[in-house]
């Protein structure tokens, strides 16, 4: 039976608020900046208000958003979307400042609690620092750009075996059987791809540019420091990410290499192409689990209920309430997202599923965020309902392995053993990534002036150091430019270590999952339903791991992965 969720009470914020008009926003944002801030309780009384009117220009923002990349092709959509971010937001990201200023300066902000606002005022006291208010035209270009290359990447499609398909549906035939086959499919994503690199460049040459201004402006000689302080990256620097890129390099390539040596020895091959990474080396026929949304909900959900009855009930919900778009179609935008809707609180789920096991894995990971989302929607500001990436991405990775001791409630044995397997390794050939997409960002914003020639050779060196037993002989310009397509270089610059950092969190987890289900299940949620009101170290001790990206911890963790692809099923 799903929980039920009711919709928070306003307050302060007219219920019909049209959210997407400066003419309806800008009078309550007024009124903030007038009201006297004299004691404790109209201090906190201001933010609850406050908080109620962001929570509604973020759901409005987040809806334009969602309806945009739901339907690249739509035009009115994306007008809408882009009316928001370039008329609206500046002049919200303005006015935010201006309340950041009112609330720090006020008489009353020595007397609040210390501790249960110690994150809110150290992320506000951030923001000030680094907003600049010519920044705001520099922020509307870049979601102007961001918005082209989605429309690009979403607008993609290829003939291929009789139809016409997306780039996510091709990826359905890169594990079959046939060599042929997947090789052809290969060179048709590539060739579709590559027509577009030149423009796609483009745009990332102006979004390196444009960042770079931002963070000049702000005082900033590159953009790596502003972004790492707008990111709110507190509780470690860029030494730690170079850190965890050699741990990565030390623990985690070695195995990688062995896992892609067995591989080719097991398909019979001198050496792996491209093209043989995700067939079956047993020679198995492709696992397609499903062919419709609610098929692959259905296969989520019994998943969700075997970790924790909770988990399926709050799946429910969100169910239950249409907040799931989990297919590819032509012009949908590629990837996939979980999104908080503030005013009804709730989260919406985006998906780009063709049928495969990896969309269920998918399916688990924004579950998991979802999950994080609706333990923290009781809080009141909005500040506490926000939390850092680190900490939303290890909820979406521990419950993909969590499920993942639980793929025999939906698959057959024999089904549930592969896809264990093929999901262990490729959570260390993933960490090799991050660590690539990782480096080649700071080298970038390092080099801001650099030549596209330069930006190549720089990724070639990187995935020299990180890249497996692949052999890519005669797809040298393929390799070259196989950074262009994680979008995340484009819309979320930076964002991506995390994904290494809470892997190291989430198999700790996992770890601890496998002795004690259930009290680590308990940890889990107790964690995540701290929201942003506590600093992450202290979330992570909460869950009862350790925040530790030293080489030594990441060792043990690969050999419990390197175990378990060889325990699989046993």
């Amino acid at each position: 039976m799903a929980t039920e969720f009711s919709a928070p009470a306003w307050h302060f914020v007219p219920p019909e608020l049209d959210a997407g008009t400066l003419a309806a926003i800008e009078p309550l944002f007024d009124e903030l900046l007038q009201r006297p801030l004299g004691d404790t309780d109209a201090l906190e009384r201001w933010l609850r208000d406050e908080s109620e009117l962001l929570s509604r220009i973020s759901a409005e923002q987040a809806r334009r958003y969602v309806k945009m990349t739901c339907d690249t092709k739509d035009e009115a959509s994306k007008q809408a979307y882009l009316q928001m971010e370039q008329q609206v937001m500046p002049r919200v990201r303005v006015l935010g400042d201006a309340l950041d200023r009112h609330f720090l300066d006020c008489p009353a902000l020595g007397a609040l609690d210390p501790v249960r606002y110690e994150t809110l005022i150290r992320r506000r006291r951030t923001q000030r620092e680094i907003f600049r208010a010519e920044n705001t035209a520099l922020q509307q270009q870049e979601a102007e750009l961001q918005t082209r290359q989605q429309a690009i990447m979403g607008g993609i499609t290829v003939e291929f075996d009789g139809a016409t398909r997306t780039l996510q549906q091709l990826a359905s035939y890169y594990d079959n059987s046939d060599r042929s086959v997947r090789e052809a499919a290969f060179h048709t994503a590539l060739a579709a791809r590559k027509a577009h690199w030149h423009e796609l460049e483009e745009i990332y040459d102006e979004l390196v540019r444009l960042r770079t201004q931002i963070a000049r402006n702000a005082g900033f000689r590159t953009f790596t420091p502003y972004r790492f302080l707008e990111l709110g990256r507190y509780d470690y620097d860029e030494a730690a990410c170079r850190q965890l890129h050699d741990a990565i390099a030390e623990c985690v390539v070695p195995a990688v290499r062995k896992l892609d040596a067995q591989r080719a020895e097991r398909l019979g091959l001198p050496a792996l192409r491209p093209w043989d990474l995700e067939v079956d080396p047993e020679g198995r026929p492709p696992l397609r689990p499903f062919s419709t949304q609610d098929e692959v909900i259905a296969i989520c959900r019994k998943i969700f209920a075997a970790v924790d009855p909770r988990f399926a009930a709050e799946f429910d919900a969100l169910v239950a309430r249409d907040m799931l778009d989990l297919i590819s179609r032509p012009g949908k935008a590629p990837g996939g997202y979980q999104y908080q809707l503030e005013d009804v609180r709730l989260p919406f789920i985006f998906c780009n599923g063709v049928g495969l096991h990896q969309d269920v894995q998918t399916l688990l990971h924004e579950g998991g965020h979802a999950f994080h989302s609706l333990l923290c929607r009781e809080f009141d500001l909005l500040a506490f309902r926000d939390y850092s990436i680190e900490i939303a991405e290890t909820a979406s990775m521990s419950m993909e392995l969590m499920g993942l001791e639980h793929l025999d409630a939906a698959y057959s044995p024999a089904d549930a053993e592969r896809a264990y397997r093929k999901h262990l390794e490729g959570v260390l050939r993933t960490l090799t990534w991050i660590a690539s997409i990782d480096a080649l960002q700071h080298w970038v914003y390092g080099n801001p002036k650099h030549s596209r020639d330069e930006r190549r050779t720089a990724w070639l060196d990187i995935r020299r150091r990180f890249g497996g037993e692949v052999d890519w002989s005669g797809l040298d310009d393929a390799l070259a430019m196989q950074w262009i397509a994680q979008t995340h270089l484009f819309n979320h610059a930076f964002y991506y270590i995390e994904y290494g950092i809470a892997q190291i969190m989430a198999l700790q987890i996992w770890r601890s999952y496998r002795r004690d289900p259930q009290r680590t299940v308990a940890a889990y949620r107790e964690a995540l339903a701290l929201g942003g009101t506590r600093p992450l170290p202290e979330i992570i001790a909460t869950a009862g791991i350790r925040f530790d990206l030293s080489a030594d911890t990441l060792r043990g963790l690969v050999d419990d992965v390197m175990a378990g692809t060889r325990n699989a099923g046993a």
